[in-house]
């Protein structure tokens, strides 16, 4: 079955490290581009669907009818599975019972809830529209009201970040009911605030062997308080972990709708129009058909990012010929440099290998 990702891309208030595509002026084209995206869903009628993510953007500025309605739309149009994972990222600030009732009502049952810190001035030096207490609210009434599989999102990194803050915001979030943590590395974008305030010398972060240092503690506090590490910058309790983002790591089908979304079906990649009123008018895509030394490189890059890494059986069933017949000098000297491991027929970057994470999958790219 496939996996099926909606881009919603309205916010509040953009981020000063975003560089997705959303608005913050679109409340008067919600309904409209509601309508877009499950026209467009039509275009796949009938697809078997096992997980569903909705992304942004912040999906939850949608008024409880059009969540109501994109959720209808979807589950009328597309063939979802009993036991499909459906997922909705929401932004503290952003939810109210009315938005709650309808993510369930629509068959919303797991959700990823945008918190980046528990940190009132990490938070505001980001631009985030919400303080600590309101995302620690907020978690609290979503469990409240019965969801199970929460998932909340920090960042490491961050300006004035330090090991005590990382640590309280670690420790607040372990303590709440959340069955997944992702932790990703602040990045500066080229083009947004941040990287502007960081041109003029307006910003504080820490240092490449700070940010490692911070790194490694949050992969031992998290796997100390029950969250296994399954890829470079996300942790689940057992069970919980995210099955629609491991179809994009184990290289599976996907549909994507909305502006921005991109696809991959059979060897064909394509992504929508990132204009707005571009997606909603006529929607032009833009489609790669990859060939089978890009499948074979985006395999082993995609795979070496999860913790179990990469399996030569399923290359093998994949590709028709074993791992070390197209990779052996790469996988010898990464694993003589104890920068991979393997075992139990799986390739695997080791602690050190992930320090040097981009630098390793490189080498994996077929030319």
């Amino acid at each position: 079955m496939k996996g099926l990702y909606i881009h919603i891309p309205f916010c509040i208030r953009k981020c000063l490290y975003c560089d997705f595509v959303s608005v913050t002026d679109g409340s008067g084209i919600f309904a409209d581009y509601t309508g877009a995206v499950i026209k467009e869903a039509e275009e796949y009628r009938g697809e078997k669907i096992d997980t569903v993510f909705i992304g942004g953007g912040t999906p939850t500025v949608l008024p409880p009818e059009l969540i109501g309605r994109l959720l209808e739309g979807i589950h009328r149009i597309f063939n979802i599975a009993p036991d499909a994972e459906i997922t909705s990222e929401a932004n503290p600030g952003t939810l109210d019972d009315g938005k709650i009732s309808a993510l369930l009502g629509g068959g919303v049952n797991r959700i990823s809830v945008g918190v980046q810190s528990f940190n009132d001035t990490e938070l505001k030096a980001v631009g985030r529209i919400h303080d600590a207490k309101t995302a620690y609210n907020t978690v609290c009434r979503l469990s409240e009201r019965g969801f199970s599989n929460i998932s909340i999102d920090i960042m490491t990194a961050l300006p004035g970040q330090d090991m005590n803050s990382i640590k309280n915001t670690l420790e607040t979030a372990v303590s709440l009911p959340v069955a997944h943590i992702s932790a990703y590395s602040l990045i500066i974008e080229e083009g947004t605030p941040l990287e502007k305030q960081y041109a003029e010398g307006k910003l504080t972060l820490p240092d490449d062997d700070a940010d490692r240092d911070i790194y490694h503690f949050t992969v031992d506090f998290l796997r100390e308080h029950g969250f296994d590490r399954y890829e470079i910058s996300n942790f689940a309790r057992r069970g919980f972990e995210c099955r629609h983002n491991l179809k994009y790591w184990d290289c599976r089908e996907y549909i994507g709708l909305g502006v921005a979304a991109h696809s991959y079906i059979g060897n064909r990649r394509f992504s929508n129009s990132r204009s707005v009123t571009g997606y909603m008018s006529c929607n032009e895509r833009e489609e790669t058909v990859l060939s089978r030394a890009d499948e074979i490189s985006e395999f082993m890059i995609m795979g070496l990012r999860k913790f179990c890494g990469v399996s030569e059986a399923e290359f093998k069933k994949r590709f028709g010929s074993g791992m070390e017949n197209i990779f052996g000098k790469e996988l010898r000297r990464f694993t003589e440099l104890r920068l991979m491991e393997h075992k139990n027929g799986n390739y695997f970057l080791t602690d050190r290998g992930i320090d040097v994470s981009n630098s390793v999958m490189c080498d994996f790219i077929l030319t």
